[in-house]
């Protein structure tokens, strides 16, 4: 199979095949007995597999084949089978199928004395609606409220649970959204109360690099199953942080000898990894009656969906080359990168295109009166995608992508090095990979920036990496409900230095200088709050903040 299309059908089927060296440690772990029943839910490459027959055979076993058993949706994975074991397999133990529709044959067990696995990483939308429900109903059957929007893995992991047997071990090699999800938290617990002991450990090295992906990784380790008319507690997952594989191994063992002093859970506050300095002075500014959340002044919303951005968002270049006229078009922020400052200019518009930006949108609300060019255009959308993408659906036109509700600022969805608040003078409108603002009714200009000035301060910089959660290498994510949660201080200024600084800090943001100006936000924002030495407090909430993002990116 050529490695495009092989590559392009692992991430249909959200595969990630886990390397020999941590199947091995895991399967080391888990198979504690050589006449125990293995069962991996998707076996895929069939490393896990591997390592379990590896296993079994190493501590005693003479039949390790016929007590491995495997589920996979993939036809192609089943090819890895005979050159695996090196002998003829008895496709009874390895069910060709979806381990979510919950129909296994008759001949296995019904239940395993251990289960492990790398389940697929599949967003909810690709869920089939009918099965998700079903898994559901079985769920709550088990005192499981699992989130529709709950990615596949959980589900797998969920539905592991009910089918390893009593005293038996489960081991799982997660995403990093089992820390942060908010659908993780009840899954987490749902798992230790049916396991006498369990622990997760976070990998700092990435492990599926090479599968195009940075996403980071968590091992799962379930032991001493609970009888099923049994219940553990209901606290969260205690977490092992591990540099790689190679401190994994010491860090299980530790466990597994009772000699682990960890004090950190899955569910810890980001805070909780603050020195005591920078989270002393941060707690006591947040009881300052200066102090206040986003949602108070704002409110924040998505960007616009089109539906195909490659489609409906376009360059100079390609609106050239389709004879389409820029009156025609709409003008759109794609990537909150060409903001540069705290303010978003027409000019800074006309700077994004002249650089090959994609600032033209296509939106037409009548589809008779068009110019040729652009009817030809948006004759040319193949029939079937448009029927089958569901935002078209729900639009009174197909083709009307621009809602006429531009922002009052933009704020990013992910990013590095923190959030800015960046006011929309251009009045135009952004994309879904922007988040847009719109300020309460009754705040005047200078109260705005204002709250794009303090939202730059290393106060509110630290807030923001409390409410967010970090992905693949280490970016800070916000959706619109957690962006409302990032909690300001705005204590009284007079007008000419909130206007003053503004445009001092937006001049040195444009000039790539980040760190000077949230030194000026800082000074700003500190000396108003009359605190006794400000420039003392600054370094301790800045010492905090470099902590607190070394630790999203460790």
């Amino acid at each position: 199979m050529p490695l495009r299309i092989e590559a392009n059908r692992k991430k249909e089927l959200g595969a990630f095949y886990t390397h020999q060296g941590l199947t091995d440690l895991i399967c080391a772990w888990a198979i504690v007995s050589p006449n125990v029943t293995v069962l991996e839910p998707s076996f895929g490459g069939c490393g896990f597999l591997r390592s379990a027959r590896d296993r079994l055979i190493s501590i005693g076993s003479n039949v390790a084949p016929s007590q491995i058993y495997g589920c996979d949706i993939d036809p192609t994975a089943f090819s890895h089978l005979s050159d695996l074991f090196e002998q003829p397999i008895d496709l009874e133990n390895f069910h060709e199928g979806d381990f979510l529709d919950l129909s296994f044959p008759s001949s296995w067990p019904q239940k395993f004395d251990t289960i492990v696995g790398n389940p697929p990483y599949l967003p909810y939308r690709k869920i089939d609606t009918e099965q998700r429900e079903q898994v559901l109903r079985s769920l709550v059957g088990q005192d499981l409220e699992l989130e529709r929007r709950a990615s596949l893995w959980a589900y797998f992991v969920a539905i592991s649970v009910a089918r390893v047997a009593s005293d038996g071990r489960m081991a799982w090699v997660l995403p990093s959204s089992f820390l942060y999800a908010n659908y993780s938290e009840k899954l987490r617990k749902f798992v230790r109360r049916n396991f006498d002991d369990v622990c997760a450990f976070e990998l700092k090295e990435r492990q599926f690099l090479l599968e195009g992906t940075e996403e980071k990784t968590v091992v799962l380790l379930a032991k001493d199953k609970l009888a099923d008319d049994k219940v553990g507690v209901s606290s969260d997952i205690q977490l092992v942080q591990c540099d790689g594989v190679k401190d994994l191994g010491p860090a299980i063992r530790n466990w597994s000898d009772g000699q682990l002093n960890v004090s950190a859970s899955c569910g810890s506050s980001v805070l909780d990894s603050l020195t005591s300095g920078p989270k002393s002075l941060f707690t006591k500014l947040r009881t300052d009656d200066s102090c206040s959340i986003l949602k108070e002044h704002l409110q924040v919303r998505i960007g616009l969906v089109t539906g195909n951005n490659t489609f409906f968002v376009l360059d100079e270049q390609r609106r050239e080359e389709l004879d389409l006229r820029a009156a025609e078009l709409g003008k759109i922020l794609p990537r909150f990168h060409f903001a540069k400052g705290l303010s978003f200019q027409q000019e800074d518009h006309d700077v994004l295109l002249a650089n090959g930006g994609r600032g033209n949108l296509v939106s037409v609300s009548d589809q008779n009166g068009q110019s040729v060019p652009l009817q030809s255009y948006l004759d040319g959308y193949d029939a079937d995608a448009k029927e089958r993408c569901s935002t078209f659906k729900k639009r009174r036109i197909w083709c009307l992508t621009e809602d006429n509700s531009p922002p009052d600022a933009f704020f990013p969805v992910m990013h590095h090095l923190g959030p800015r608040l960046v006011l929309n003078d251009a009045q135009i409108n952004c994309t879904n990979t922007i988040h847009r603002v719109y300020f309460n009714e009754g705040l005047a200009r200078y109260q705005r920036r204002l709250i794009c000035i303090s939202l730059l301060s290393t106060f509110s910089q630290i807030s923001a990496e409390t409410c967010g959660r970090s992905y693949g290498s280490g970016a800070l994510k916000h959706e619109p409900r957690e962006a409302e949660k990032i909690e300001m201080l705005l204590p009284v200024v007079s007008h000419n230095k909130i206007n003053s600084a503004f445009k001092k800090i937006d001049r040195i943001l444009r000039g790539g200088n980040l760190d000077e100006a949230r030194q000026i936000a800082d000074v700003l924002i500190f000396e108003a709050l009359e605190i006794a030495d400000p420039k003392s407090s600054i370094a301790i909430l800045r010492s905090g903040l470099q902590q607190l993002r070394d630790h999203r990116h460790r």
